[in-house]
């Protein structure tokens, strides 16, 4: 464990439950009893459980740091294990190649499964609240309760090179990680209970997927795929006065236009067209704020041709007309 004035940092080896139990223990102490490893003492507060349920270890657990906590995820090397991680409850960024993605308990990027073949930082904020659940499985070991879903897994992952989804959780798994996350807490009968709410999740969660897949909804982002996502943003950020079409922008970036399209929101949470929208306005109201530009120098700078237009969509984003904030300064 790193600790300064700004952050505390740790490292962990993905891959099987064990190693996530033992960093946190070698990074904090606490106790492991009974299936659970509490600290209750320093910076960080923490209580995780885990169980092993038909070939699946799942893991849920209870954070809170008094400093920004950062989580170094390094590869297992391992194609065949895979790992899917649910947020119940707070928010927490994955950072890849320098590209921060929020993944937040209800949105598009509450669920995200990937192999373990790519580096991740974890990034927790300070004095909030995190719970979030993770399963960690090799299809192969699966016991023959989960029926279809091994195949469904090897299907999704059958390229071995780093590759993770993001989706969201449904309103029933919503329910049961709060049945699970009350259970620990009984004095009797809280591992029956627990196990059996984590098989319906997991089932659900393979299910989840399978619609996905059907749907043509469900989209993969491969190391290389964050690189070029990341890249299109960069593009649209340095070039707020353009506009850009999607068939422009997946020329350029030699992708397709489904996939551009997909990769983008399940990164970022918006399409490409809101978050271009919302970066102009951001850039406007910054402009605006320092007193330096009048609101017609701003939206002829940003592009548009009519000032009509910019003060519509300055307020429908921002709530307020780009005179207020001019005006206010």
């Amino acid at each position: 464990m790193t600790s300064n004035t700004n952050s505390i940092q740790i490292t962990i080896q993905e891959g099987i439950s064990k190693n996530y139990i033992n960093g946190f223990k070698d990074a904090f102490g606490g106790t492991i009893d009974d299936n659970s490893l509490e600290v209750n003492t320093g910076p960080v507060k923490l209580n995780m459980a885990f169980y092993n349920i038909e070939g699946v270890e799942f893991m849920f657990t209870e954070l809170y740091s008094l400093k920004p906590l950062i989580i170094t995820r390094e590869p297992d090397k391992d194609p065949e294990l895979l790992h899917l991680n649910i947020i119940k409850e707070g928010h927490f960024a994955h950072k890849y190649k320098d590209e921060l993605t929020q993944m937040k308990a209800g949105s598009l990027r509450g669920v995200f499964l990937y192999n373990g073949l790519f580096p991740i930082e974890v990034e927790l904020p300070a004095k909030t609240t995190i719970k979030w659940m993770g399963f960690k499985f090799n299809t192969q070991n699966l016991g023959e309760i989960y029926d279809d879903l091994p195949k469904l897994f090897d299907k999704l992952f059958e390229e071995k090179v780093g590759l993770g989804y993001h989706t969201s959780l449904s309103a029933e798994n919503e329910r049961l990680l709060s049945d699970l996350f009350s259970f620990k807490d009984l004095p009797n009968g809280k591992v029956p209970l627990i196990s059996a709410r984590a098989l319906e999740i997991f089932t659900n969660m393979g299910l989840h997927f399978n619609k996905e897949v059907e749907k043509d909804e469900l989209s993969g982002l491969h190391v290389q795929d964050y690189q070029i996502i990341s890249d299109v943003k960069t593009k649209i950020l340095s070039n707020l006065e353009q506009s850009f079409t999607i068939d422009e922008l997946s020329k350029e970036f030699g992708v397709s236009h489904t996939k551009l399209k997909q990769d983008f929101k399940h990164l970022f949470g918006n399409s490409i067209y809101q978050f271009y929208n919302h970066a102009r306005m951001d850039e406007a109201y910054r402009r605006l704020k320092t007193g330096q530009f009048s609101v017609s120098e701003v939206g002829y700078d940003l592009g548009y041709s009519s000032l009509s237009k910019f003060s519509s969509m300055f307020k429908k984003i921002k709530g307020v007309l780009p005179t207020q904030v001019a005006k206010g300064n």
